[in-house]
């Protein structure tokens, strides 16, 4: 595999899913008559999923492979992200064109196919891999390939006229739990726990299974959280927060070991990159606490009856703590010089995220009284162009280190 290219051709994609949320944006605070809103929204939804983070994610697991035993061979690996960009890209223009119909479907299922096939290979090839993060990245891959009933759900409905709002709902929130809390949660669980390896921090080999298995089981059963406005029987219930208790025991377990590393880490990482950890960590710390308060069903309920708390929500963890993540471990592969410009960018990046999820917050907060902010629409705006162009100086400054 080319180690560079792939990994900046990572960095573009999350740049065309910025400049597409910049256009929703525009359309929303001014005009634009020439593309369909709703068609943007789902063409970028779709495209940060398999364009940006599932890409990127494949390609450092790749990279990952290739460290714990390089006579793995990655062309079959290669071939699969090459399919799952062209499935990104179909998918980005048959959305903005029709929505859902033949193209849009199509593009969608050779994705999902991909993630399957990938799933398979890494099975095979992680056989004789003794390491902690391998059963992390198993994990992830497997949420992600389970996450795909929802989607196929979703598209038996539609060919059989039986759709309901509720059933809509709770197949796309399958979905998204899957891929959200399941496979990208897990997958950088892996990618974190390797760096740590790689600073002089392993896991324990019995810390690590009581963690998987409670972050797994915490996050098979929460899905029951997304729907708790479904009439259930009160066990079922007493199960989804047991399954919760034990996710929130086990981030916090997680926390404590990246505590006990950060000397490691000081030594290893750069002042930027333990930055970019808390950061992303902090966000996963309120993902967590606003997962573990929505047990309560008034909260729960309420949270999922105001748009703007989802959508705030659903940016918090793709945006501040998934993306910002994968970002960082992008640069941390030292295949790239990290230049002032670069840095500069990165800086950039982190102030849009965090001043477009302050933004999304508050208009979640005010919302709860139907309290408009005067202007929000224009500060999103803003926000977008600004997490827009720094992902551009981003990727502008991306130059190959030197092979050694």
């Amino acid at each position: 595999m080319q180690r560079t290219f792939w990994l900046k051709f990572s960095i573009f994609n999350f740049f065309l899913v910025a400049l597409l949320g910049v256009i929703m944006r525009y359309k929303i605070a001014y005009s634009f008559p020439f593309l369909d809103q709703k068609h943007l929204q789902q063409a970028h939804s779709h495209f940060a999923f398999y364009g940006w983070i599932t890409n990127a994610i494949y390609v450092l697991i790749a990279y990952y492979l290739r460290k714990v035993n390089p006579e793995i061979n990655l062309k079959k690996y290669e071939a699969l992200i090459v399919v799952n960009l062209l499935a990104s890209f179909a998918m980005l223009v048959t959305f903005m064109y029709g929505s859902y119909f033949w193209g849009s479907i199509l593009a969608s299922a050779i994705a999902l196919l991909g993630s399957f096939v990938f799933f398979f290979f890494f099975i095979q090839d992680s056989k004789k891999i003794h390491d902690a993060s391998k059963i992390w990245f198993l994990g992830g891959l497997f949420f992600a390939v389970i996450s795909s009933v929802g989607v196929i759900n979703l598209g038996y409905m539609k060919s059989t006229n039986s759709m309901t709002m509720d059933k809509f709902l709770a197949s796309e929130y399958y979905y998204l739990h899957y891929q959200y809390n399941g496979f990208f949660i897990f997958s950088c669980i892996g990618l974190l726990l390797f760096s740590l390896k790689e600073a002089g921090s392993g896991i324990s080999e019995k810390k690590n299974k009581l963690l998987f298995w409670l972050m797994f089981f915490g996050c098979l059963i929460g899905y029951g959280l997304s729907v708790l406005w479904m009439k259930m029987p009160i066990y079922v219930f007493v199960v989804i927060v047991i399954a919760t208790l034990a996710q929130t025991f086990g981030a916090v377990m997680l926390y404590d070991f990246v505590k006990k590393s950060w000397t490691n880490l000081v030594l290893k990482w750069s002042p930027m990159q333990r930055f970019v950890l808390i950061f992303a960590g902090f966000a996963f710390a309120v993902k967590i606490a606003l997962q573990l308060g929505s047990n309560i069903p008034a909260v729960n309920q309420f949270a999922f009856g105001f748009r703007n708390i989802v959508i705030a929500y659903l940016h918090l963890v793709l945006l501040m703590c998934i993306a910002t993540f994968l970002v960082n471990q992008i640069l941390a592969t030292n295949f790239f010089n990290i230049t002032k410009p670069l840095l500069f960018g990165l800086k950039l990046l982190l102030l849009g995220i965090f001043l477009n999820e302050a933004m999304l917050g508050l208009m979640g907060i005010f919302s709860i009284k139907y309290i408009a902010i005067p202007f929000a629409n224009h500060f999103l705006l803003l926000f977008s162009v600004l997490m827009m162009v720094s992902l551009l100086i981003i990727f502008l400054n991306l130059k190959d280190r030197q092979s050694d």
